[in-house]
């Protein structure tokens, strides 16, 4: 499965923290590029920056 992931840029976005930090562990993991986001509004500002 990794590879099918590999190279894929998730955006994850929750107010928990450690629910951010565990989805970008196990994404990781799995060869994803991970941003996360605590926020709609932070997942909009880092889109529009990565853009």
């Amino acid at each position: 499965m990794e590879e099918e992931l590999r190279g894929v840029r998730v955006l994850v976005i929750d107010d928990s923290k450690t629910i951010r930090r565990s989805a970008e562990n196990l994404l990781v993991k799995e060869g994803c590029e991970v941003i996360t986001a605590e926020d709609g509004f932070d997942a909009l500002a880092k889109i529009a920056h990565r853009r």
